[in-house]
């Protein structure tokens, strides 16, 4: 069975120090519920703004009560990480279209293995009536 401690260690993103962790969390827990703690780790551990390289080891973490932390601002995106995402939104909309133009041409073959031949006299009539319409006598 896990324990407490053990909720939180599963539950941070960065493992350090676990026997430093274990002693900060004896402490932590005297000051606030081990569940309100656990859930911090778990908001902090799912930040979309959260730097893995910046954050705290546990024990820090909980020495400094960061579990009363309000959630991180916004970061700012590189200039690499913006051409990255901007690389990605393109290949997502060159797949969609990519599906579209090829349930189009699904659909026009079905159509097309749908379609009755016209009468041999109709296809010709129109077929004359095109040439006369496009190549018109001077």
């Amino acid at each position: 069975m896990i324990d407490d401690f053990g909720l939180f260690w599963n539950a941070y993103p960065r493992k350090a120090s676990v026997v430093s962790a274990r002693q900060a969390w004896v402490i932590a827990i005297t000051k606030a519920d081990p569940k309100v703690i656990i859930e911090a780790a778990e908001r902090l551990a799912k930040d979309p703004n959260r730097e893995p390289t910046f954050t705290p080891s546990p024990a820090n973490w909980l020495a400094q009560e960061r579990w009363m932390d309000d959630p991180m601002p916004p970061r700012k995106i590189s200039p690499v990480e913006s051409r990255e995402a901007e690389l990605d939104r393109a290949k997502q909309r060159d797949t969609k279209e990519r599906e579209k133009a090829l349930e189009a041409i699904r659909e026009a073959e079905e159509a097309r293995a749908r379609a009755v031949p016209l009468p041999p006299e109709i296809k010709k009539r129109l077929l004359d009536t095109w040439a006369q319409r496009a190549y018109p006598e001077p």
